[in-house]
Order: structure tokens, then sequence, then C-alpha cells
């Protein structure tokens, strides 16, 4: 079974005011807002099957409303809804999504995310204030197996968006991401390195290293253009071509989910940890 590795993030969606109230990024209130039944748009539908509350893991199914035509046995066309359930399980203290890979509901891991962040984004969200931000997270090293494929680089463009999690494992980065966030409230934070004449040298620096890794954790994206040799058409790379998937030997159904208990999603969870932690 194949799943998408989506991260997941909350941001204020104001600042100062955010600042001067009592309440905090806690990362629990993206659970309640999966379990606010009330709020989800008419085009998806998500259900929670199952939760173990104290170390936060959730599973449950979401779908993509599809119209369905079908004939009875007099042969009247008939037009249907379906919604054809599609697993996911999230684990609290990696702030990870895992959503099954399944291409005849969601196309890619982005569309996926962006279903995830539309029923996310209801009204226990603006009761807190915040925002949440899904993005699938990439496959690691390829930033550098790219920019080296290129003879010629004449853009490299790095975009970062800062979680309320990474800045507990990749300090410095992860200070500065929260400074900008903090003086300008923005979402995103988007260096782009341009050299003209294709001569961009960009070495692994601790700085850009740690840029290079803060994106592979899932927090942003990179885009880098270049040609191959000098009769080449210029291409544009992005990481969003290449997102990470797990794959798993379990084959979980909604109806398997129906039957088992938190504690198995729980030490599911934790056996498939190494394929997308943070953690070094």
């Amino acid at each position: 079974m194949e799943f998408n590795v989506l991260q997941v993030s909350l941001l204020p969606m104001d600042n100062d005011l955010f600042s001067r109230s009592d309440l905090t990024k806690d990362i629990r209130v993206f659970e309640k807002s999966l379990s606010n039944p009330h709020a989800y748009n008419d085009k998806y539908s998500i259900k929670v099957i199952t939760v173990e509350p104290v170390e936060g893991f959730m599973a449950g199914v979401i779908s993509r409303r599809t119209k369905v035509k079908y004939h009875d046995r007099d042969f009247q066309l008939h037009h249907a809804e379906d919604f054809p359930p599609v697993v996911w399980l999230w684990d609290r203290d990696e702030q990870v999504i895992l959503i099954e890979n399944r291409r005849s509901v969601f196309g890619n891991a982005t569309t996926a995310s962006r279903a995830l962040e539309k029923i996310a984004n209801n009204y226990t969200m603006i009761e807190y204030m915040m925002r949440v931000h899904i993005r699938p997270k990439s496959v690691e090293s390829r930033f550098w197996d790219t920019f080296e494929s290129f003879e010629y680089v004449y853009e490299v463009r790095l975009n970062m968006f800062s979680p309320n999690l990474f800045g507990k494992t990749k300090k410095e980065i992860g200070d500065f991401l929260h400074e900008v966030e903090d003086e300008t409230n923005a979402t995103e934070f988007t260096p782009v390195f341009k050299n003209p004449d294709g001569n961009l040298n960009l070495k692994k620096s601790n700085w850009l290293t740690s840029m290079i890794d803060w994106i592979k954790d899932g927090a942003g994206d990179w885009t880098i253009r270049g040609k191959k040799d000098a009769s080449d058409k210029c291409k544009v790379i992005s990481s969003k071509q290449k997102v990470k998937v797990l794959n798993i030997k379990e084959n979980i159904t909604e109806i398997e989910l129906e039957n088992c208990s938190p504690q198995y999603v729980a030490d599911l969870l934790k056996a498939l940890r190494d394929g997308y932690t943070y953690k070094k």
C-alpha cells in the first residue's frame, strides 16, 4: 500500500492579534478541526474512525465527490454522487499526515494536501485565529542531484514556510524564519538566486544546507532553472515533481480501521516513522 507524506503546520491569521491573546500554537487544534462535522466543504467528506488521544494518533478516511451515471433495469439513466474512501493516518509528534496514494480520487499529493487544507480550515480554525498549511514532503537530497546535473544554472528559488514544529530541531534557520514571520506576518519566505549568464555558483555552505534540509523536511519547495548543455533548451525542475512516498506491507481499508484499536494505529505509525521523521 502506498502513502503520500504530508507535513502539517499552523500559523496565526493575524500575528499581532494572536500574540495578544491567550491562545498558543497547539497542533491539537488541527485534530479538533478534523473532528468538526459542521464545517466541511460540500465537495469533500472526511471521517475520523479511531483516535489515540494521549500520544496523538488518528486514522480515518477522506474523499472527494464524484458524479456517477448508471442505468436501472428499465434502462433509465440516473445520476448519483460517489465518495470513494481514501485512508489517512495522523502522527501528532511529527505533524505528519499519511494519505493513501489513490490517484483516481486525488490525482497527486498536492491535490490531496489542498483538499485537507480546505477541510481543516473551518470554523474551529477561525475560532482559534489560526490557519493550517499542508505541504507534501519532498525526496531527500534531490536538490543537489538536480543542481549538479545542469551545466548552466540561471535561477534557484527556495520557498520556505515556518511551521510551529521545526524550530525544535533546526534552531538556527527556525529562529530566523520565525523572526521573519513575527515581523511581517508572512506565511512564506522565498529567497531567489539569479545569474543571467547561467553561471550561478551555489556551494554546500551551512546556511544553504540548512535551508535545503528545512525544505526537505516538508517545510517548503524549491525550483531550479537551467540547461544541461549550451545547445539544450532551458528547463525548470521543482521539488514538487518528486514527493516522498511511503510503501507499507499492510493493506488498510475503512473496514479494517473500524475493527482495529487505537493502539494498533499507534503501533503502526511508530513502526513507520523512520520513513518520514524529521528528527536526526
